[in-house]
């Protein structure tokens, strides 16, 4: 180390550190100027160059990053960063490159963990043994302060307070002060390390990520939390991403932990950093991230480009598309789908009444994902595809977990904000204290053997919230305790909707026709032509069009979003060819060429138009009939998006009744 610590540059705006380490940081809290000396004022202290003490709360959790400063290095020499957060991180590892937090020989000394101060005001203690320094607290609703220690004798140094926890910090991994300060020359004279798009397809082939978060991870951004890290035109260009491609990426990479991402780059880069300006050196790269994914990720099962693009247009809210993916890919491989979740109540100190832990917050985010993708996964992916050969699995594995008795799940139906236990009580005769709670719970309950219903908090301005109301699944619709619970809160989009079209029959028609193998590989379930053939040979009959025209017109009549990009991907179709085949139908009259918003098609069906705003479609009011979306009261705008069912019965029955 040098004789005296390096503090960043007065120029430096270091109110751009939580942009600069987005995602590798856990919050922007506390992490403002001041906080890359506060790193040396740190060092100088636990090595006895100064007596002064730093402040505390510089930097939250920061501490993650000894031992782990490979992930900031890597992102430093990144060409998608931008030029004024690189100079932030590459001030930062100027300064980790003289604190102790550097040395190989200090870091074999030091560990770090949690301690209960003996006093608030002292929080710090240092003698010929070492020092033990508290930095800063461990979150909210938790006692103690999350402390750094360095030895410098045999025996533990004193501290200012009871340890409860600690552990050494990681050796043995990137960045030495050589390398440390080899990668800021070379940053600074060269720019960021040349990009190499076939490393990045390299990384996404060793361990099943989309080639979107495969790039984004080798260029060391595993997070999008803050605008800045929107890539622009130039950056989308040479990653050859489009942002909605980007976007999916890094939502598949955010179910990372920080301390996870930190880990997993904190020793991918090269022992002389210059390699990676050097040919082969971002494949190099690549390979050691590919390693290092496997070591703590596993591998996830190929998912195609072509499948990716598909989940991307069908973008869950609750999970990322490759997520969903690799879900249908490989149902065994997740722990949520073959494993009974303890879902039991608990209390909370986030909402005001109990919830179903981790656990049932996961198997309610899988459950509504999955449900969801069902639909489009059966009709918009070829025959053959293994995220549509996993459906059958996925859905009885979720028939499995729902059938648990002791499974408790949140209904997500109508807000009873204002309503309490006593109030609901009336409705669930025979109902008794809920008493399978994890950990007690402080207010009323309500339990019938269907039904829990957990009494509201009350928020800021003094007025109850709604209460928590849970179903168990194994007793739904077995009795007219289902009724009582359906006419309380049910609505469309329910966790009871759900489960009931889980267990319904339409979910297992798709189910059956997808185990059939009726569809031949590679087809399309939206081609009548390979599904419902007979539909297209009585349609070209009775109207006396071609093949392609019939297809085109059933496609018209019953598919909810048939756009010209979807009916040439899903008939393997030319542009040509596509018009050739409307223009036969504009002969016929039997359709009309019309521009409207957010169709993506200009031949429709002779009537009224329904808008709708994302996700739903926009499609003919008579369509939305067949289909059952729902419609404004003026019959203008379309509210849901419709559950299609079988497409070969649903062609069929677009067919019998077409508008004339």
């Amino acid at each position: 180390m040098p004789a005296h610590s390096i503090r960043p540059a007065a120029r430096l705006n270091e109110d751009l550190i939580p942009a600069a380490l987005s995602g590798l940081i856990g919050g922007s809290g506390y992490w403002r100027a001041g906080t890359l000396a506060g790193f040396a004022r740190t060092g100088d202290y636990l090595t006895g160059r100064t007596d002064q003490l730093p402040d505390q709360y510089r930097g939250w959790y920061w501490s993650r990053f000894i031992g782990r400063i490979g992930a900031v290095a890597l992102r430093s020499c990144s060409f998608p960063v931008h030029a004024d957060l690189r100079e932030v991180l590459l001030a930062m590892l100027d300064v980790w490159a003289g604190t102790p937090f550097a040395d190989p020989a200090a870091l074999a000394r030091m560990r770090t963990g949690t301690i209960e101060l003996t006093d608030d005001g002292a929080y710090a203690a240092r003698d010929e043994r070492g020092a033990v320094l508290a930095v800063h607290g461990i979150g909210a609703q938790a006692t103690g302060r999350h402390f750094v220690e360095l030895r410098t004798g045999e025996a533990d140094p004193p501290a200012p307070g009871d340890i409860t926890a600690a552990e050494p910090v990681p050796t043995g991994g990137w960045g030495t002060p050589a390398q440390l300060h080899g990668l800021t020359a070379l940053v600074r004279a060269n720019g960021p390390a040349p990009w190499d798009r076939d490393a990045a397809v390299a990384l996404a082939d060793a361990t099943g990520l989309s080639r979107a978060a495969a790039s984004l991870l080798l260029a060391g951004i595993p997070d999008g939390s803050y605008v800045k890290w929107r890539l622009d035109a130039e950056a989308r260009k040479t990653l050859r991403l489009k942002q909605s491609e980007a976007d999916a990426g890094l939502r598949e990479l955010n179910d990372l932990q920080v301390p996870a991402r930190l880990d997993l780059l904190a020793g991918v880069l090269p022992d002389d950093p210059e390699q990676l300006w050097r040919p082969g050196g971002q494949a190099a790269l690549a390979e050691r991230i590919a390693e290092a994914w496997r070591t703590q990720q596993g591998t996830r099962p190929a998912v195609s480009e072509a499948t990716l693009a598909v989940a991307t247009e069908h973008e869950s809210v609750r999970m990322a598309p490759a997520a969903v993916c690799t879900v249908f890919a490989d149902p065994t491989s997740n722990a949520v789908l073959t494993r009974d979740a303890d879902t039991r109540l608990r209390a909370s100190t986030v909402i005001g009444h109990g919830w179903e832990g981790e656990d049932g917050f996961r198997f309610k985010e899988l459950l509504a994902s999955t449900c969801h993708a069902m639909p489009w996964i059966y009709a918009e992916l070829p025959g053959g595809d293994p995220v549509r050969e996993g459906l059958p699995e996925v859905a009885a594995l979720l028939r499995e977990r729902l059938a648990h008795p002791e499974m408790l799940l949140d209904t997500r139906g109508y807000s009873l904000r204002g309503w309490t236990v006593a109030d609901l009580a009336p409705s669930f005769p025979g109902a008794q204290e809920y008493r399978e709670a994890v950990t007690p719970l402080d207010h009323p309950t309500l339990d019938d053997g269907l039904t829990v219903i957990a009494e509201g908090g009350i928020d800021r301005r003094g007025a109850r919230e709604s209460p928590g109301i849970y179903f168990r699944p194994a007793q739904y619709g077995k009795d007219d305790r289902s009724q009582r619970l359906d006419s309380a809160v049910d609505c469309e989009g329910s966790y009871l909707s759900l489960v009931r079209w889980l267990r319904g029959p339409e979910c297992r028609r798709l189910e059956e026709r997808i185990s059939s193998g009726a569809l031949p590989p590679g087809s399309y379930e939206t081609d009548p032509r390979a599904s419902a053939p007979d539909t297209v040979a009585k349609a070209a009959a009775d109207l006396g069009l071609d093949t392609d025209a019939a297809t085109l017109y059933l496609q018209l009549l019953a598919l909810p979003a048939p756009t010209d990009r979807n009916i040439r991907r899903w008939n393997d179709w030319t542009p040509a060819r596509h018009k050739a085949a409307a223009a036969r139908l504009l002969d016929a009259s039997l359709v009309v060429s019309d521009r409207r918003p957010r169709a993506g098609r200009t031949t429709f069906l002779p009537g009224d138009w329904a808008a709708a705003k994302k996700p739903h479609h926009p499609m003919e009011t008579w369509k939305a009939d067949l289909l059952g979306a729902e419609l404004s009261r003026d019959r203008e705008k379309v509210l849901t998006t419709p559950t299609t069912g079988p497409l070969p019965e649903l062609f069929a029955r677009a067919w019998q009744s077409r508008p004339c």
